[in-house]
């Protein structure tokens, strides 16, 4: 095993307790800023387990990228965020700016499938980690990852269908896989953003009416 593979996962193997425990505090926390803020929402959080850490650091190395340290990787305690619309989860992004004192790294990401979602890595600041039950979560980082109902839905399916099919398509035969990735990907074009953008604006026209 690699030298630095085998430093991190003895390293997560003492510290996997407090990334749940600090999953936890922030999926609360998360929960408590929906609640209050009249969000509809779906919201499920995780930390990797150590096979699942050893996958990823495995996975990453061939394709270049080198850990070298736990606190490298960013996702190791995870929160997903499901919205109905756009501009709930860019409310959202606000609100977190808010609560981080705005130090918070959000990125964007559309992969090759049109999927689009948006991660967020925060962490407690000095404000918080003064406070004794805070203390113990200095210098850990959790992923907050955003995305729309409809589109994640879709990718859950496209996940199944190409990725966990018990046939194994893609070594089964490589031209059809590929054939299928582009079929999935033109529902996702033509059909599921299409649906999401109609969805905002079914969403924003009941408000107006509301009023």
């Amino acid at each position: 095993m690699d030298k630095n593979l085998k430093k991190i996962l003895a390293e997560y193997r003492i510290k996997r307790n407090l990334y749940a425990e600090y999953c936890n505090v922030v999926h609360v926390l998360l929960e408590n800023i929906l609640h209050s803020g009249n969000y509809k929402y779906h919201l499920n959080s995780r930390v990797k387990e150590i096979d699942s850490l050893k996958e990823k650091i495995e996975s990453k190395r061939q394709r270049g990228k080198i850990y070298k340290r736990l606190s490298d990787i960013k996702d190791i305690a995870g929160i997903r965020v499901v919205f109905y619309t756009d501009s709930e989860r860019k409310r959202f992004i606000y609100s977190l700016k808010n609560e981080f004192d705005k130090k918070i790294i959000v990125q964007e990401t559309e992969k090759k499938t049109g999927y689009r979602s948006t991660h967020i890595i925060v962490n407690f600041g000095n404000e918080r980690i003064r406070l004794s039950e805070y203390k113990k979560f200095k210098d850990l980082e959790c992923e907050i990852q955003l995305a729309l109902i409809l589109n994640h839905a879709w990718a859950e399916v496209e996940h199944d269908i190409l990725y966990k099919n018990d046939l194994n398509l893609h070594s089964l035969n490589e031209k059809k896989y590929s054939l299928l990735k582009q079929r999935m990907q033109k529902v996702m074009d033509n059909y599921i953003k299409n649906a999401s953008n109609e969805l905002e604006k079914i969403v924003k026209y009941v408000r107006r009416l509301k009023k």
